[in-house]
């Protein structure tokens, strides 16, 4: 019961998520603050683009699910991620187009700017990721496959969150992001947005597409396809689960480099050597998170990088040391740079195994509509943390376009990245270990549709 993948071919199903990450992370790191210090839109307002902008997402999302599993035996996956790779980097690019006019104006075009960008998102990246279960069948080579796809993601993570800063200096002389002029955002806009379409284009081909039966194709109408999937065992327990995850990890990285910038003072070389130290940790720390899965099951392994990393953002905030970067502060960045290597790992190593879980019950496979709602669910919770992060910067009285905050609003900001992020992350440890679906349950699924 056991289908091995070559290095060769999870390398080109991995590297796809080059362009998925960058895109997704830089977004979520960085167009909050683009859109507060550089666009001059005001925190609040800034955080309801993110939110607005998953209304439409309640829409595409599902669609572009139900559609992939529809057309995959006659029209395939791959030829979305074909078809949309070109749109994706465009319309990336243009979200870092600085905004002008009233408050208003500049809150419809770039919530109009964030729709375009997450419909072509959506377009590439669900059929993408619905093509996980149908590559490695096996429990523990999914762990394998999606790891080396979050290798290449978390590598991708890292570039968008902390090579930003770099790029600022190079292309202005800006000793900070909040210094940067709008061109060099939009420079920033346009070199990301040509790595991620070659990214998807590569991916696409480099891997074999499986071959499929008419009859794999699920039949019903959008809306009971959508509910339906709740009702799927595993599924409702994975898909809450990474919504926790999702609005923890958001949470933090939204409101990152407004602590790297205002609460320790950095330089923008030295915040790129943070958040270089965090994210190369994690993608280092890849291979041991698959043994440790082999050994305690995936929901044990995330509940431990979920412990970790919870507390060492409490730890980062607590310790680190304003205007020095020393042995402590890097300490501590590893450590929860381990932990984050976990999180993002495991929930989408876990949802594939939902999907035989679904083919025995229902006779159909859904990847598609599965991922899509996966899809759905993370750009929803990762609103929900930059939004949260919005209204407290207005309320603690953010002051835009200044690295000096008051001694309030520097609390406020702490509190955010560290305890309130940690407490997300606690409660992901018990929806991690509640998580029903286990290695023995899934070959036995596996043991009953081979023989039916």
């Amino acid at each position: 019961m056991t289908s091995k993948l070559s290095v060769g071919r999870k390398l080109g199903y991995g590297v796809a998520d080059v362009g998925a990450s960058l895109s997704f992370v830089a977004v979520n790191t960085w167009l909050f603050y683009f859109l507060v210090n550089s666009a001059g839109l005001e925190p609040f307002l800034a955080g309801l683009v993110f939110v607005l902008g998953r209304l439409f997402d309640a829409v595409i999302d599902p669609v572009m699910g139900v559609l992939s599993d529809k057309l995959k035996p006659t029209f395939g996956r791959k030829r979305f991620i074909v078809l949309g790779a070109v749109p994706l980097g465009l319309s990336f690019a243009l979200l870092w187009l600085s905004p002008v006019g009233s408050q208003v104006a500049k809150l419809f075009t770039a919530l109009f700017l964030f729709m375009l960008f997450s419909a072509a998102y959506t377009v590439v990246q669900v059929p993408y990721m619905a093509l996980t279960p149908e590559l490695a069948p096996d429990y523990n080579e999914r762990t394998s496959l999606t790891s080396y796809r979050m290798g290449f993601g978390t590598f991708a993570s890292m570039l968008a969150v902390a090579l930003p800063p770099t790029l600022f200096s190079l292309l202005s002389g800006a000793a900070t992001p909040n210094e940067a002029a709008p061109g060099d955002w939009f420079s920033v806009g346009v070199i990301f947005g040509i790595i991620c379409t070659v990214a998807y284009l590569v991916a696409a081909a480099s891997v074999r597409e499986p071959r499929r039966s008419e009859a794999s194709a699920p039949s019903g109408g959008l809306f009971r396809e959508a509910v339906s999937t709740f009702k799927v065992y595993g599924f409702p327990s994975v898909f809450f689960l990474f919504v926790l995850v999702t609005v923890g990890l958001m949470l933090v990285n939204s409101i990152l480099p407004f602590f790297l910038e205002s609460n320790l003072r950095l330089s923008g070389g030295d915040q790129s050597l943070v958040l270089g130290a965090l994210f190369g940790t994690a993608i280092f720390a890849f291979p041991l998170w698959t043994f440790v899965a082999s050994k305690l099951g995936k929901r044990r392994a995330l509940a431990l990088g979920l412990v970790v990393l919870a507390s060492g953002t409490v730890a980062l905030v607590s310790l680190a040391t304003p205007e020095v970067l020393n042995a402590l502060t890097f300490a501590v960045v590893i450590y929860a740079g381990i932990g984050l290597s976990a999180v993002v790992l495991f929930p989408w190593a876990m949802l594939p195994d939902v999907v035989e879980f679904d083919e025995l019950a229902s006779g159909v496979r859904r990847e598609g509509l599965m991922y899509a709602l996966f899809t759905f669910g993370q750009k929803i919770a990762g609103s929900v943390g930059v939004f949260a992060n919005g209204i407290v910067a207005s309320v603690f009285g953010y002051q835009q376009g200044s690295a000096l905050q008051s001694s309030e609003t520097l609390r406020a900001i702490a509190v955010m990245a560290g305890p309130v992020a940690a407490a997300v992350f606690v409660l992901a440890v018990v929806a991690a270990l509640r998580f029903p679906i286990t290695a023995q349950k899934h070959a036995e699924v596996r043991a009953k549709l081979a023989s039916s």
